[in-house]
């Protein structure tokens, strides 16, 4: 199998998952060690726009035959049925982590294989989200204007000077609080 891009929430579901699974056995715990086994772990905002995520929109092919258009998701989804194909499963399983164009051979048990290839994805969440994908370009501090504090007071005196209290009265007295 050839490498396959995984990111590193995607991978602690796949590890995960081979450690509920491991005494089981079948076509389903090898698909996962070969993922593991394969697996370059990036970062989510590293991952490269053409590669298969969690809940991604993604159109492939079984045995050359019609394309199926599914959301790669975590597990079955109530109300989204023939919408989504969850990794619990062999086929949605082979999806994650391939780039368009790849395909992978998978054990369907009773001796049976099936090629899975990835021709399309419309949609990778990872992609989507803005400012992940694309570094921030930062402006040269250079042509950078900084704010300026402003100080206004009747009689301007340098910041950190002890400050006199006005009073004002003719008679001695305390006149009580003033407006401002």
């Amino acid at each position: 199998m050839s490498k396959c891009q995984l990111t590193t929430k995607d991978f602690a579901i796949v590890k995960t998952m081979l450690d509920r699974l491991a005494w089981s056995g079948g076509p389903l715990v090898a698909l996962l060690r070969r993922k593991l086994a394969s697996a370059h772990v990036v970062f989510s905002n590293e991952a490269d726009a053409d590669v298969v995520t969690l809940n991604s929109r993604v159109t492939f092919s079984v045995d050359g035959g019609a394309p199926h258009t599914r959301i790669v998701a975590h597990g079955p989804m109530d109300g989204m049925v023939g919408q989504i194909i969850p990794i619990t499963v062999p086929r949605g399983l082979a999806l994650l982590g391939l780039r368009k164009g790849q395909s992978i051979i998978v054990d369907c048990g009773r001796g049976e294989t099936e090629t899975i290839r990835v021709d399309e994805i419309h949609y990778q969440p990872e992609a989507a989200r803005p400012g992940i994908a694309t570094p921030e370009v930062r402006p040269n501090l250079a042509d950078r204007r900084f704010p300026v504090l402003v100080f206004s007071a009747d009689e301007p005196q340098p910041l950190g000077a002890p400050r006199k209290i006005r009073h004002i009265s003719g008679n001695g007295d305390d006149p009580g609080p003033t407006a401002a």
